[in-house]
């Protein structure tokens, strides 16, 4: 005769618990849909700089060559215009020259770094000159140095790091920003310093956060910056500087070799 099974009852949900998981459930949601937001307006400012870099000297170029060509016949053109029509074009063509290094095409989604270092200069270099802010590079000997990541999505995260220190300085005499690069075994580190205003090392924790800033912007720039590096395994970290900055950024990221 076969023995009965023990009855056992089955567990009955516990309120409490289910109302942990609902709410823990919410707030998981609300930080996606959170990241989402910070993401596309990152997304859409970079794009807004893109589109800035190539509009501005076209459109100046245009305008003077057409005031020429729209108020002048062609028995009356003289040497100066013509060397007015063949500046304007020689601006026209660095332009387009300079906003393909913006886009570099690699089927394999690698490129070099000087590259990125080039890119970040051009399409920052509105901000920088109308700041009369000084820029230093100090880059690797050997600067044939790859990396394996979109190229848009590297140049988006330095450039948010660049807006940054460019924004604390503000009513900074001599403004300054320092890249530095090198190279450590099998990744490649970029040091962003500037000599702005100093942040509170006790807020160190908190300038990636979502929403946080101390230069009055958006808290979003720092905060997709951060994102898109740990996206590429690499990390970013802020550190107190000695001597002519206040500050420095840290970005590690794995290279090719």
């Amino acid at each position: 005769m076969s023995k009965r099974k023990k009855y056992i009852p089955k567990p009955r949900h516990n309120p409490e618990i289910q109302a942990r998981k609902i709410e823990n459930n919410r707030i998981e949601l609300q930080n996606v849909l959170k990241a989402v937001d910070a993401l596309t307006i990152s997304h859409d400012n970079h794009i807004s700089y893109l589109g800035n870099f190539a509009r501005h000297d076209i459109k100046n170029s245009i305008q003077s060559m057409d005031s020429i060509l729209s108020t002048t016949d062609a028995n009356d053109i003289t040497e100066e215009n013509i060397l007015s029509l063949k500046t304007n074009l020689k601006v026209i063509r660095e332009t387009i020259d300079n906003f393909s290094k913006l886009v570099p095409y690699s089927k394999d989604e690698k490129f070099e770094i000087k590259n990125l270092i080039i890119a970040v200069e051009l399409l920052t270099r509105n901000d920088l000159y109308n700041n009369n802010i000084k820029l230093i590079k100090e880059l690797p000997k050997d600067i044939n140095i790859y990396l394996n990541l979109p190229f848009q999505s590297v140049l988006q995260m330095f450039n948010n790091l660049f807006i940054n220190a460019i924004k604390s300085l503000e009513n900074i005499n001599n403004p300054t920003i320092k890249l530095f690069a090198h190279i450590n075994e099998n990744s490649l580190t970029i040091e962003i310093l500037d000599n702005g205003k100093k942040i509170d090392e006790k807020e160190y924790d908190k300038i990636f956060e979502f929403g946080f800033s101390t230069t009055g912007g958006s808290g979003i720039g720092l905060y997709h910056a951060k994102y898109l590096c740990e996206l590429f395994k690499g990390k970013i970290e802020i550190k107190a500087s000695d001597g002519l900055f206040t500050k420095a950024f840290l970005v590690h990221l794995p290279i090719i070799k």
